[in-house]
């Protein structure tokens, strides 16, 4: 990394997946890369759950199931689940322009009865497609930890088609549904930090998180309890700086191992 500039780092990326989208299938793309060496203890020590590989049995019609403690849906308190929804168009699109300020109330569209549909989703579908099948019978009940099946597809699809279209391995991109960023980065640090408590644990197993020096206060706020050391590197407004004082090859270059690891791992936003 510190060997390389970040921008033509992001620029041969970019190349590099238009070179593989026109000139090779997704059967003859290579398979991703093996990154068990970079998950916890923790992780590695996951095994799956012997209830849940059971659980594609259960969406078969007239099958009955005794196991992961499903609630009948039958108590649902909800019968229907009824709303107003605005449509698209119901507001004009301002100008991306970031640096003016924002308009005035009295320029936006005035809202008219014909801005809204009405969203019906009913106790009950009776879809036998999982993927189709909307409904608070099965919206409201347990289901797999990947998320609800709709919602799951539905962002997967607009992921591969939208915001990462140029991935270099078989089988394309994957997502996983969370309640919010802030919850998402923490399973990613528990995914792929140790954690590290003072009086417990060596100073030289301290792992680090290399951040932009202007960060997201609340992904700090959840390393840091972590026992990791935050590196800060300096940016630009295109990001991370590669060379210069404080920039990415000088923090890495001369990162002090006596105070613990070398970082494995980086935040960034921009």
């Amino acid at each position: 990394m510190c060997s390389l500039s970040v921008r033509r780092l992001n620029h041969d990326k970019s190349k590099m997946g238009s070179q593989i989208a026109t000139s090779a299938t997704s059967d003859e793309l290579p398979k991703p890369k093996d990154l068990w060496h970079h998950l916890s203890k923790g992780t590695q020590a996951r095994a799956m759950s012997n209830i849940k590989q059971f659980y594609k049995y259960f969406a078969i019609p007239g099958i009955g199931q005794l196991a992961g403690g499903l609630p009948n849906d039958h108590y649902f308190p909800f019968d229907t689940l009824e709303a107003r929804v605005a449509q698209p168009d119901r507001w004009e699109p301002t100008p991306n322009k970031p640096v003016e300020p924002p308009p005035e109330l009295s320029n936006l569209s005035i809202t008219r009865e014909s801005d809204h549909s009405h969203l019906y989703i009913p106790k009950d579908s009776k879809a036998v497609d999982r993927v189709r099948k909307i409904d608070l019978a099965s919206a409201l009940q347990y289901g797999q930890a990947q998320g609800y099946p709709p919602l799951y597809n539905f962002l997967l699809e607009f992921t591969k088609k939208n915001s990462m279209t140029q991935v270099p391995y078989a089988g394309g991109p994957d997502i996983a549904l969370t309640v919010g960023s802030t919850d998402g980065f923490s399973k990613c640090l528990q995914a792929l930090n140790n954690e590290w408590i003072e009086g417990r644990d060596d100073l030289k197993d301290k792992e680090g998180l290399l951040c932009e020096e202007f960060a997201y206060m609340s992904a700090i706020g959840t390393a840091r309890p972590r026992g990791m050391n935050i590196a800060p590197v300096k940016i630009d407004d295109q990001g991370m700086l590669a060379y210069g004082k404080g920039a990415l090859e000088d923090v890495l270059e001369n990162w002090d191992t006596s105070k613990g690891k070398r970082p494995h791992l980086m935040y960034t936003v921009t």
